[in-house]
């Protein structure tokens, strides 16, 4: 399990109300005791943005997290504690103040071909595939290729140069005790094409590039781990997660909160066996990074309209499925949020620790509106108490914890019963299955014994269960 870790958002160590590396490292131990494996480390590089994705320097931590020798400690205590690292890289895009762009502006070389520029006016017709929103943004006499908007001017990997550049960064990034990497907005590196003037993803040209890249970082470390963010179907996300070895699953994701919200058993399980093919048998050559929400996403307890027990019935079906779960930080507290992609700080509000909002190691970069003080929802209040939202997540990770061998199960069966969701899965000899009720009243169904409660409530008699609303049951 990976923990999605927003540094300026999580722990302040050093009084300024930013989180940083140092509060980062504090807080290991906290991070160790919900069952993680590892973290996922969200840009970390020199940026003017809050969210770290425009940089404007490849091979420097940005200031406000604090330098090269608070990485190293960071990566050294998490390593202490069996936490692999992996960082957020953004290689798509860069700042328009990075001395790349910069100079590129002024027609210096390599740089001002490391960047696309408007070389036919028809391409300015050319359009965002998801919103229609213009690509091209207009500096001085020319036009610069901008998918992500105008502070996000794209590379241009037509650049060989830049190829090798890239494979500098790679290997800085590795030196220094990163695990490997998180590969921003993949299916990108190549999606305009010159011949048509439209935006087009290239899919085998991005292929190749990756290809190369992955290749390069296992020289360097023959264990490093590459998950690829191909936000699309299930068939596009394929094509690209052999290369790097996991691939996020976004489309489960939607699949396990819309069969919630439609209390459908039947679509879970149809948007199952589309979105996880390859677990039902034992050819896979990739793994699913498998998750409900992240940094770009509404949070879990909102989309679930506030109901805390239907999003813990959320995480049991996530902790009960093949592949590597990836937890949105905050998300074990219950934080609200919802993503506005022109206004989208609400989801990212710091990581409440104390219940009045402040004390030692609380970030305060920005003003709180869904996650305010005195709302139960801090870390410290919910600390004092064994039923709550907090402690029952816990329970529930620490169930995967425990079952490390569901990662690499195959899925032997998924049916519905008596208006029930069951899914079988195996290992070698090693059996279980998941009965969950996706209903707001009981079902009464036969099982075999109920040997866990994941989340809800479940009694069993004479082989037959009363399963509760919203609940899981396990038999093992």
């Amino acid at each position: 399990m990976y923990y999605e870790l927003f540094l300026r958002s999580f722990a302040d160590g050093n009084g300024d109300g930013i989180g940083d590396l140092r509060g980062a490292t504090e807080k290991l131990d906290y991070l160790s005791s919900l069952g993680m494996d590892g973290i996922w480390l969200l840009p970390i590089m020199s940026s003017p943005s809050y969210h770290g994705y425009t940089v404007t320097d490849f091979y420097n931590v940005n200031a406000i997290y604090g330098d090269i020798k608070d990485l190293r400690l960071f990566l050294a205590e998490a390593h202490k504690r069996d936490l692999k690292v992996i960082l957020d890289l953004p290689l798509n895009h860069t700042s328009t103040n990075h001395e790349w762009f910069l100079r590129a502006l002024n027609g210096e070389k390599p740089y001002s071909e490391w960047y696309l520029w408007l070389e036919d006016e028809s391409w300015l017709r050319a359009r965002r595939p998801w919103d229609r929103q213009q690509v091209w943004t207009p500096i001085a006499n020319t036009f610069y290729y901008s998918l992500f908007g105008p502070g996000s001017p794209d590379l241009n990997y037509d650049s060989e140069s830049l190829w090798h550049e890239c494979r500098n960064i790679l290997s800085f990034w590795l030196s220094l005790g990163f695990d490997g990497f998180r590969f921003d907005a993949a299916k990108h590196i190549f999606d305009f094409s010159r011949e048509t003037g439209n935006c087009e993803y290239q899919h085998d040209r991005n292929i190749t590039f990756w290809s190369e890249m992955t290749s390069h970082s296992r020289k360097i470390n023959s264990e490093a781990i590459f998950v690829s963010e191909v936000w699309d179907d299930w068939e596009t996300v394929e094509k690209y997660s052999s290369t790097f070895g996991i691939g996020f699953n976004f489309p489960l994701s939607y699949v396990i909160k819309e069969a919630i919200e439609g209390r459908s058993v039947q679509k879970f399980i149809d948007g199952f066996r589309g979105t996880m093919p390859h677990y039902f048998n034992n050819n896979r050559t990739f793994e699913s990074g498998v998750f409900l929400t992240n940094h770009d996403m509404t949070r879990l307890v909102t989309v679930m309209d506030g109901n805390k027990d239907q999003a813990l019935f959320a995480l049991s079906i996530l902790m009960s499925v093949p592949g590597i779960p990836f937890m949105f930080y905050g998300e074990e507290l219950g934080m609200e949020g919802v993503y506005n992609e022109l206004f989208n700080e609400e989801q990212l509000e710091p990581f409440p620790w104390y219940e009045s909002g402040f004390g030692p190691g609380q970030t305060e970069w920005k003003a709180v509106d869904k996650n305010r003080p005195g709302m139960g929802r801090s870390y410290e209040k919910q600390s004092e108490s064994n039923e709550s939202f907090l402690s029952r997540f816990r329970r529930i990770l620490l169930f995967r914890k425990e079952r490390p061998w569901l990662r690499w199960a195959t899925v032997d069966n998924i049916w519905e019963e008596s208006g029930c969701l069951c899914l079988e899965l195996k290992q070698d000899e090693r059996k279980i299955s998941f009965i969950y009720n996706l209903s707001d009243s009981a079902r009464s169904l036969r099982t075999g014994e109920v040997v866990h409660i994941l989340t809800g409530s479940a009694t069993t008699v004479d082989k037959r269960t009363n399963l509760g609303a919203w609940s899981c049951a396990v038999v093992e």
